[in-house]
């Protein structure tokens, strides 16, 4: 019996240490690094570059470089741009189930005193096609007769800012109004009605499972970039970009795709901002369940702990790498002798005002009742001396001086803020977006105003990849960009921890060094506040009317 335990546990440990070997072995590797042509022909792999750097960023374009000799093959191929049939030159860098996607933006041949010449490949993330996708009011109709004048979806955010974006690629590649790329090739004229021959896609999703918060996508004419990014960043959601390769498992099933290079668009949610997660702790105390609490006037806010959560599923299941956005565990330490990071740089920045002023114009019905006061008196007395219209005369007159004076400001202070901050703080801000006080805008304009001069952390870190944690994605790695990952307070005592969303993961590889990560979680710049995407609706929804010019 002992004998037969004996083997078993050899078995155990026999295909643990081979798996523990294979991803080491896999992370040891170097980026393979992939060039095409405009048509996502394959040119070759990039071997012998003196450096080269990545970035990927959190909904927004992350920018790469290669540098090569000037006698690489690849470097004189795109630096020979005369001889090459198709101009644009496309990169694919894939490490640790991570794929890096992008467009060549330009191309710079240099040479030193000494004679030595090297070549400068700078791209831009697939990200960038974004910023160059206009949403119509109307996809479906030519653009000289645009009705009605916006586009508006209310819904799920995931799912309405999915459909707008697949309805304006069927714009544009369905050619419904307007010629193929090649008008003579009778394939062409069709191709658009069959999404699997599109250079761009998006990954369908159910309306009906769709549980990420709601919202009015409104555009007329706008990028999808900057329609999608407020809505984003109040929903703490990330748009996922990927190219499908022959050998890659299709995006979803039945998608059915055979062509090099397409582009498959997704938003997902993993911050897990609506539902409980960590937002910081300490090492021996571990992370703290959170989950937010509002105020009655909507203004002041706070954490409060959990007493009852839920445990992620995700991490009982064998052979799982990746944090579960309700329960984030990854923690990278700084302090000697424990420290899991090469270097670190956290940023903390105190709230700076205390007191907010919105406003300029009086509140609906203040100046309109001064105004049917005066007509009121001044017609009464008017019909005494024989003048009926004297009240609108008067009105007329003093209008300017009574319009905008009463209800016109409405000015909140953060007690909670002013107490922590001590007696010698910042006064007050005025904050622009509410023409009118005592409004639902005034009150969403006081939330932004308080938001954006709120405490902010940001925590910038170059870390050893396997030490002790994998960067990749796909399952190849335990956290990528947009997972909830900590950091210990570089010199804290206590070990204070710190949980903020990856931004910014940034791979770089030199003729010197091997690969390494850097990653950046939280933001240094201000943004916006959760509680816009709940008090915006209606501003939105009234804003979208008016565009489509019906108040």
């Amino acid at each position: 019996m002992a004998e037969a335990n004996h083997a078993v546990l050899e078995r155990i440990y026999s295909s643990t240490m081979q798996a523990r070997q294979k991803r080491d072995d896999l992370r040891r590797k170097p980026p393979a690094v992939h060039i095409y042509d405009g048509d996502w022909k394959y040119r070759g792999q990039v071997y012998g570059e003196r450096d080269l750097s990545f970035e990927w960023k959190l909904n927004d374009t992350g920018a790469g470089h290669i540098t090569l000799p000037a006698e690489h093959h690849i470097a004189r191929w795109v630096a020979e741009y005369w001889k090459r049939h198709k101009a644009n030159v496309h990169i694919r860098v894939d490490k640790d189930g991570a794929r890096w996607c992008g467009t060549l933006s330009d191309c710079v041949s240099e040479q030193d005193e000494d004679g030595d010449r090297i070549v400068t490949l700078s791209f831009l993330h697939d990200y960038e096609k974004l910023k160059h996708i206009d949403l119509w009011p109307n996809p479906l109709t030519p653009a000289g007769v645009q009705f009605p004048k916006a586009w508006v979806m209310p819904g799920p955010a995931i799912y309405v800012l999915k459909l707008t974006l697949f309805m304006n690629l069927f714009r544009h590649y369905g050619s419904l109004w307007q010629l193929p790329d090649d008008p003579l090739d009778f394939k062409s004229w069709v191709r658009g009605l069959n999404y699997k021959d599109w250079p761009m896609l998006v990954k369908p999703s159910s309306l009906l499972m769709d549980d990420s918060p709601w919202c009015i996508v409104s555009s007329r004419f706008k990028t999808f970039d900057e329609v999608a990014k407020p809505i984003l960043a109040d929903g703490r959601l990330m748009v996922k970009l990927d190219r499908w390769f022959t050998g890659d498992p299709q995006p979803w099933p039945g998608a059915g795709l055979k062509r090099d290079g397409q582009l498959i668009f997704d938003i997902v949610d993993k911050s897990g901002w609506w539902e409980q997660t960590s937002v910081g702790g300490t090492i021996a105390g571990g992370l703290v369940r959170t989950g937010v609490e509002l105020a009655e006037n909507l203004v002041d806010e706070a954490r409060v702990h959990l007493q009852s959560y839920e445990d992620a599923e995700e991490y009982t299941l064998a052979g799982w790498l990746g944090i579960a956005p309700k329960q984030p565990w990854v923690v990278y330490r700084t302090n000697e002798p424990y420290n899991t990071a090469a270097s670190t740089r956290f940023t903390w920045q105190p709230a700076t005002v205390g007191q907010i002023t919105v406003g300029g114009h009086s509140a609906p019905g203040i100046n309109e009742s001064i105004s049917i006061a005066t007509k009121l008196v001044f017609n009464i007395l008017g019909s005494f001396i024989l003048q009926p219209g004297l009240g609108s005369i008067v009105d007329g007159a003093a209008a300017p001086l009574y319009e905008d004076v009463l209800g016109a400001f409405m000015s909140v202070k953060n007690p909670l803020r002013t107490r922590k901050l001590g007696w010698d703080h910042y006064l007050e801000n005025f904050e622009d977006g509410a023409d009118k006080a005592y409004t639902l805008s005034s009150l969403i304009a006081l939330r932004s105003g308080f938001f954006k001069t709120r405490e902010r952390t940001a925590h910038t870190m170059n870390i050893q990849d396997g030490a002790p944690y994998l960067v990749g994605d796909n399952g190849q790695g335990h956290f990528f960009l947009g997972d909830r990952v900590g950091g210990e307070i570089p010199g804290s005592k206590e070990g204070r921890v710190v949980v903020e969303q990856v931004s910014s993961i940034v791979l770089t590889q030199s003729a010197e060094q091997p690969h390494q990560w850097e990653i950046t979680t939280g933001d240094e710049e201000t943004d916006q506040d959760p509680v816009d995407y709940l008090l915006g609706l209606s501003r939105d929804f009234f804003a979208s009317i008016k565009e489509l010019g019906l108040i």
